[in-house]
């Protein structure tokens, strides 16, 4: 492409952007949203969705989608009428749609985080308590597997970066997996992979890490049977986290399975409760302050055939991981 025909092409992009540029330079709004009817919504970090006051017209919602399917390479019409890609400048995950399958044109945009929150932050936003954010400090440090859920939305890139900060001063070499470039690591000894479906699968990634010697394998996202492969990964000494979609914690495991049965008849159970040590569960909660709250936090004992998962609730009162005294199945 040449510089012109380039320049072009951004000059029009800033045209349609410019009813919600201010959001997308705006380092606190992590996701933006237009609906049909035209309106814009924004997720804001600590306050959660909230309706602007923004109007997108139809030209320049369609103008918008245009011109990120070409700088893809492709085109959204009514024979293609849904979108994934990545928004040019601004770099942001873009999933849209056009008529027929809507009324008007709608998208989300995921934009990069570019403000890290800390455990330390949590707790000032009274999102977890004290204990409970040293209690996965001491987690993290002591090299344990724990696997983020979450619904869309909930939080869960931005717990998994809090998580990243404690590892950042601990000398490891930290092997990074993801599809769109959203988890914040300040580790100096670091490789962070983007997977390009199909040229370059989760799959691959997890499999080439190991040649990497990491310490530690961080996957963005499990959305597929290579679930499989990062659980292999962290049950041989390379223990990491991941992010899942989920309901609650107790459910995790169940999702975890559900992948893994893309790709064989029956998931290993007992792998899954060896490789992970901890569920830990965010969601959306337009009752609290900062729009989201820590569900729950549960460590995994292990599998029984006759019971299901074997879990155990978290003593947190001395601000460490300790399995408290009681423990509950979850049945299958």
């Amino acid at each position: 492409m040449s510089d012109i025909v380039q320049k072009r092409r951004f000059s029009s992009l800033k045209k349609a952007v410019a009813p919600i540029e201010k959001h997308l330079d705006d380092d606190t709004v992590i996701e933006i949203m237009l609906n049909p009817d035209g309106v814009v919504w924004i997720d804001r970090v600590g306050a959660g969705l909230v309706e602007t006051e923004e109007i997108m017209s139809v030209s320049e919602a369609s103008q918008m989608i245009r011109l990120v399917a070409a700088a893809m390479g492709t085109e959204v019409n009514e024979d293609n009428p849904s979108l994934s890609g990545k928004l040019p400048i601004w770099g942001a995950r873009v999933q849209a749609s056009v008529p027929p399958i809507v009324d008007a044109p709608a998208f989300a945009l995921r934009k990069p985080p570019k403000i890290v929150f800390t455990l330390d932050n949590y707790v000032e936003k009274k999102i977890v308590s004290q204990n409970e954010a040293d209690a996965l400090a001491d987690a993290v440090r002591n090299g344990k597997s724990i696997l983020v859920g979450g619904a869309t939305g909930s939080g869960k890139t931005t717990l998994a970066n809090a998580l990243l900060q404690v590892i950042a001063d601990s000398g490891e070499r930290v092997y990074i997996v993801e599809d769109t470039p959203e988890l914040q690591c300040p580790a100096k000894n670091k490789l962070q992979v983007l997977v390009q479906p199909p040229v370059y699968t989760h799959h691959r990634a997890i499999v080439d890490a190991l040649r990497y010697r990491p310490d530690r394998i961080i996957v963005g996202e499990v959305r597929d049977g290579s679930a499989l492969d990062m659980l292999k990964a962290w049950n041989t000494g390379h223990p990491g986290f991941a992010t899942v979609h989920a309901n609650n914690a107790r459910s995790m495991l169940d999702r975890l399975s559900q992948l893994i049965e893309e790709v064989v008849p029956v998931a290993p159970h007992r792998l899954i409760a060896d490789a992970i040590d901890y569920c830990v569960h965010i969601r959306r909660d337009p009752l609290h302050p900062a729009g989201r709250s820590l569900s729950g936090i549960v460590a995994v004992d292990g599998w029984d055939k006759d019971g299901g998962w074997q879990f155990s609730s978290l003593d947190v009162s001395d601000g460490v991981c300790a399995v408290a005294p009681s423990s509950f199945n979850n049945h299958k």
